[in-house]
């Protein structure tokens, strides 16, 4: 194998004790050496692992102008971010990944392996934020392309993020970050009541990490950031983030981690008698044993996530939603390392607890109390061989996942994965896999109608599961000594029963519609992926990508909404190192997209375009200015709502 097999055991491995691995590479083929976790649930050189993985390493964070995760997925190709407003309580529901929204559930969202929920930029209590950790909390992110139910269980039918936060450093180390800027809002059509076009954001960090003994250390970051959203008037919004971490190698065989994360994020609700209309608690606990010696490895791990949410406020006629949302997990997984064969034998148990309040009020008057109470309970089993031949040129990775579900009962979900080596150059992914997404909290478990907007909603407890069949194909050559990489991918998804909205026909005592959720025959997404990654010379170095996707709902003919056909990003840096001078650009372009499934309403092309540069003070020290969408794009969008104009931000960051 490419990587020591002391390391592949090591899923459970700290990753502390990974990155030597790729610290004496540089540019590309430093990217191609980073470790990766998510797409096999065992430690690959990206170049090695056998599923289509992209990384974005702490360097490319470091130089990419961007305020949140969102920002960093922009030169992802597959991943559109769209309509995406720079403020940390923007909604980001309209994202996609291969033509499917992460809000709806299409993609896993996780954080150091583990699901998370909600979240400033979520929209609705069913929704998951990609925005769930500070930038400055993050060492990478991994992202796995393709249905990855075989591994992950429901919700991974597009593919996974997986936000991997900074690991425990090995000696006394620490840093620290001030960021203040200022931003614009542009007007809305036909609307004159916008409020302070000129808005304020900051954000602070401070973490430190140190050795505890020969055989443990921790590290503990905190962070807050503050702006004033996106809508007509200004109202203050609030994240705070804590982070620790625990490594103890409790023997040469034997490793303890402990994790926490304690947030809460705030808006403030403009005009009204409460003090927030958005009120998030996020409370996160983790804990994993990992065990190994000579062929054999054993994880066994655990997480709580609790989150206590508020949204709205009492008399709020788009309603008011307060509660509990939370997991509660366990999985031991068994590697086994073979000359030919690694392979993967995993059980996991995952509980969800809902428990929590919708309110309908109509004039301030308290209309109807919708309760959501459900326990969703999943047990699994899972096996994945990862078969190497002809001197570890081909590698062939079978697998399979048992899962029962409290509500729907069993499914298997089978994959299968292959990659080919041809000389030292080319590398040829491909991948075939079953998935299957369960309906959300609102299309399935609500006990009655809820007010949404203008219209009524109501859940349908008699909904199937969605089901699918994905496949990619990804082929990646690598040319001028590793310094150019290009790479072309093609996907498929075929989902059945895909949950969409429809019209009942039905009106309330005041004419307002009653809508509901029903399973349509098929949807199909497929698209072509074309990627772009070069260091042209030490100081200067470049990726790009395009997407072409077409998403279309198979039993009404029109195409599904927010899912561009085209984007296109180009993303250019240059570094002067004698003088510590730096400059990078994010240039995005997203082609036409609808609104609504019915193709009437249409959002115009746009283009971004985002700049950074910076100034290392000392080997301590650097000095930063940010220029977020420098050319006022409205977004194509301007008509529905406010939008973010241009942004100005000025941040000293230390280390020490």
């Amino acid at each position: 194998m490419s990587l020591p097999k002391s390391v592949l055991f090591g899923c459970s491995l700290p990753l502390a004790a990974l990155a030597p691995i790729a610290a004496t590479a540089s540019g590309t083929e430093q990217r191609m050496n980073e470790v990766v976790v998510t797409g096999t649930k065992t430690p690959h050189a990206l170049k090695d692992v056998p599923v289509e993985t992209t990384v974005i390493t702490r360097e490319e964070i470091d130089r990419l102008p961007a305020q949140n995760v969102t920002d960093l997925l922009k030169t992802v190709p597959g991943i559109s971010t769209s309509l995406l407003d720079d403020a940390i309580g923007s909604d980001n529901l309209r994202s996609t990944f291969r033509g499917l929204q992460f809000n709806e559930g299409y993609a896993l969202i996780l954080v150091d392996g583990q699901r998370v929920h909600g979240g400033l930029g979520a929209h609705g209590d069913y929704g998951v934020s990609l925005t769930q950790i500070p930038v400055s909390m993050i060492e990478r992110i991994e992202i796995v392309k393709g249905a990855s139910s075989s591994l992950y269980g429901a919700d991974a039918l597009a593919g996974v993020v997986n936000i991997i936060t900074r690991k425990v450093p090995t000696e006394a180390s620490g840093s620290a970050g001030v960021k203040h800027g200022r931003y614009d809002m542009l007007p809305r059509d036909n609307n004159t009541s916008l409020i302070d076009d000129s808005r304020r954001l900051s954000s602070h960090y401070a973490s430190y990490g140190d050795k505890v003994g020969e055989h443990s250390g921790y590290y503990l970051h905190f962070s807050s950031e503050t702006d004033e959203d996106v809508r007509s008037s200004p109202h203050f919004t609030q994240r705070d983030a804590l982070l620790g971490k625990w490594h103890s190698q409790l023997n040469q065989s034997v490793g303890l981690d402990l994790g926490l994360e304690l947030s809460q994020a705030r808006r403030e609700a403009y005009g009204q008698n409460v003090s927030y209309d958005r009120k998030f608690d996020n409370q996160r606990l983790s804990g994993g044993l990992n065990w190994q010696q000579d062929r054999h490895a054993v994880t066994v791990k655990s997480y709580l996530y609790d989150q206590d949410f508020i949204q709205g406020f009492e008399g709020f006629e788009h309603g008011y939603r307060y509660g509990e949302i939370g997991y509660r997990q366990a999985e031991t997984i068994y590697n086994f390392h073979g000359d030919q064969h690694l392979i993967t034998l995993g059980a996991e148990t995952l509980k969800q607890d809902l428990d929590y309040t919708f309110k309908n009020y109509r004039n301030n008057a308290l209309e109807a109390t919708v309760p959501v109470v459900k326990t969703i309970t999943t047990n699994s089993l899972y096996l994945q061989d990862e078969i190497l031949l002809m001197n570890e040129k081909l590698r062939l990775v079978p697998g399979v996942r048992y899962e029962d579900h409290s509500t729907f009962g069993s499914e298997v979900n089978p994959k299968f994965s292959a990659m080919y080596v041809v000389g030292d150059d080319t590398t040829l992914r491909a991948s075939v896999g079953s998935a299957f997404k369960s309906p959300t909290i609102r299309q399935l478990y609500y006990q009655g109608i809820y007010r949404h907007g203008d219209t009524y909603n109501e859940s349908n407890p008699n909904l199937n599961p969605e089901t699918a069949v994905s496949w990619n194909a990804h082929l990646e050559h690598r040319m001028l000594d590793n310094r150019m990489e290009l790479g072309v991918g093609l996907f498929r998804n075929d989902i059945e029963d895909m949950v969409v909205m429809f019209d009942t026909g039905r009106v309330t005592t005041d004419n307002t519609p009653i809508m509901s959720y029903h399973n349509i025959s098929e949807a199909q997404m497929q698209g072509l992926e074309l990627t772009l990654r070069a260091d042209a010379t030490e100081a200067m170095s470049i990726q790009s990508g395009i997407s072409v996707t077409d998403a279309e709902n198979k039993a009404s003919g029109k195409d599904l909404p927010y899912v561009p056909g085209i984007t296109a990003s180009v993303a250019p840096t240059y570094v002067h190192h004698q003088s510590g001078v730096g400059v990078s650009g994010v240039l995005n372009w997203f082609d036409e997209q609808y609104r609504n499934s019915s193709n009437t309403q249409l959002i115009d092309a746009y283009t971004t375009l985002d700049i950074k540069t910076w100034k290392q003070l000392s080997n301590a020290a650097r000095l930063s200015l940010e220029v977020k969408n420098l050319n006022e794009s409205d977004k194509g969008d301007s008509a529905y709502n406010w939008r973010t104009g241009r942004s100005f931000s000025l941040a000293l960051d230390m280390e020490f």
